[in-house]
């Protein structure tokens, strides 16, 4: 980021803005995708036949738990999967092997946590980035009005 210093202002903004657009976006498309599975997702449990540490390596997203899997049984029995994985960091071990949880369809391979509302927090994140990011296309916009008058060369005054 200290590099970005010595790039001059408009070339600066713009690929800030573009990072901001890029991960905005990438956020709340996420976040909007995991909302759409807890609402209309099939409701069941999962029966969990693996549960390995989450140490908070890269991939475990920085938090302490257990990434689980198993298979997938709808309380109506309208859909068996068997195999998925829990999205996310489940914080305890189930005791009972068993985690409440939604899917999509019989083709998913991820299961949601039930009532986890783990879609607010990329949701909300991508939106204050894309506020940020039309704060920059702002300052993009007024930069450029700068440079064309800047451009623009003084009317000869008239003799």
């Amino acid at each position: 980021m200290f590099l970005l210093r010595f790039l001059p202002p408009l070339p600066r903004e713009i690929s800030l803005g573009l990072v901001g657009l890029v991960f905005g976006l990438f956020l709340t498309v996420h976040g909007v995708q995991q909302a759409y599975a807890e609402s209309t997702g099939v409701p069941g449990t999962v029966a969990v036949t693996d549960c390995t540490p989450a140490t908070g390596g890269l991939s475990d997203l920085w938090q302490d738990g257990w990434a689980c899997e198993g298979s997938f049984a709808a309380t109506d029995r309208s859909v068996s999967v068997s195999d998925v994985t829990v999205d996310g960091v489940v914080d305890t071990r189930p005791a009972d092997m068993t985690l409440p949880a939604l899917v999509d369809g019989p083709g998913d391979h991820t299961a949601t946590r039930d009532g986890s509302g783990s879609w607010k927090i990329p949701t909300l994140t991508g939106v204050v980035i894309l506020g940020f990011t039309a704060w920059r296309v702002r300052t993009v916009r007024n930069l450029l009005r700068e440079r064309r008058a800047r451009a623009v060369p003084a009317p000869a005054p008239a003799v």
